[in-house]
Order: structure tokens, then sequence, then C-alpha cells
């Protein structure tokens, strides 16, 4: 059975119209979001400008992108859950999407990335190529060095029931061999206007939900060395 996942990396965009926002206008954000977002350094940049901080070691940050008709969020290696990241976005925008004249969010795209162990194979490789494509290794030899399978896609197209659009992706982990990555990208194409932020959070909330409530039971089923 796969462990549980691991979140190492969190996005979330946020379209809205073009904005003719000044630097001061989001510097006023910035000195009002600081404090209990836990961002520390402000810097313009051609577009806006970005704010952030760096995890322990420099090895994480924490960032916050004003691109004029977007805005970016992201938290990579800060050791932050879903619902934290989910929590952090929605107030951050009650502050800023009145400082910035910013009605409504067009389109919202959320991503998720986390690592897994499987149980029965010693990595990642292993078990993508023995268990999820059973591919013989003599079937590679034709290739005459040395070969393994990577990873998958799986598409879920935006229906009228799950108006959602979710890209998943799953690969052995380069930065550990036993650990699988497993990244959902999901798309949000209903308008959301500011007195309603709480769906942005709920959407952060089921693209990782969709990880380990379907994404994982699917990869554990293939998690033995007797599949049919």
């Amino acid at each position: 059975m796969f462990s549980e996942p691991s979140t190492i990396s969190l996005l979330c965009e946020c379209v809205h119209l073009p904005a003719k926002y000044t630097i001061e206008q989001v510097r006023e954000v910035y000195n009002k979001i600081c404090g209990t977002s836990g961002y520390e350094n402000f810097i313009r940049t051609s577009t806006g400008a970005r704010i952030e901080r760096q995890g322990p070691g420099g090895r994480g940050f924490s960032r916050l992108t004003f691109a004029g008709d977007r805005l970016q969020f992201a938290e990579d290696h800060m050791g932050t859950t879903a619902e934290q990241f989910g929590k952090k976005v929605r107030t951050v925008l009650e502050d800023a999407m009145p400082g910035l004249g910013i009605g409504a969010i067009l389109v919202q795209q959320v991503t998720v990335r986390a690592v897994c162990t499987p149980n029965a194979f010693s990595s990642a490789a292993e078990f993508l190529a023995a268990s999820i494509f059973r591919v013989p290794q003599a079937d590679l030899q034709d290739f005459e060095r040395p070969a393994s399978l990577h990873g998958f896609r799986l598409v879920f197209p935006a229906t009228k029931e799950q108006p959602e659009a979710f890209n998943v992706r799953v690969e052995a982990y380069l930065r550990e061999p036993r650990s699988v990555y497993i990244e959902n990208v999901g798309t949000f194409k209903a308008p959301i206007p500011s007195s309603n932020l709480d769906t942005i959070e709920s959407q952060i909330g089921a693209v990782s939900d969709f990880i380990a409530g379907k994404i994982i039971p699917f990869l554990t089923q293939y998690d033995r060395r007797d599949v049919e």
C-alpha cells in the first residue's frame, strides 16, 4: 500500500481583468498582509511586484506575484498543507482585491505537487515499469542502452456535473528514487466575486483531495508484485 502523500509544492494563479494599480497600492497591500501571511521582501518587477519569503537554508520559498492581470501564489518546500495554503490565499485576497480594485477572479488554476512511496517495490521506476506498464526488460534491450519508463498522464476534462478540469502527472521523483511524484493541475473557469472567496479556498482543497482520495487509491491497487 502506498504511503500517505506528502505535499511539496502548491501554486494558485488567480486571473482577473487587467488592473492599472500603482506600485504604491501594491506596497499598501504588502504592508497589510506581511504580518499575517509571513512575507518579508518586496521586489519590483517589469509587470508589477513580487513579495516573498525564503525558507530555512534558502531551499524553499513563499511567494506572491502581482502581474497586472493575475495574482500568482506559490509555496515550495515550505511544509505548507493544502488547507493552510487555501486559508492563506483567501486571507490575502480579502485585502488585495479591494486594495487593487479587483472585483472578481475570472479563472483559477491550482497546482498541487506531492510525493509518496510504494511498499512492494524498491524504487518508483521499478513500480512504474514492472506494475503499471508491465514492460519486460527484454523488450527494452533493442534500445542498446539503459532505459526506464518514467511516468504517465491522466486527463479529466470538465463536465456539466464536474465543471473543474484536472490534469494529473505521475512520475518517478528524481530527487528521491524511492518516491513517486504526483502533480494535479486543477482549472476552474467560473468567475468568483470578492464576496465569495471561500470558493477559492475549497477549490484548492479539491485539487489536493483528488490526489489523496482518487490517485493514491488508483496507484495502490498496483502496489503488489502479482498484478495480472
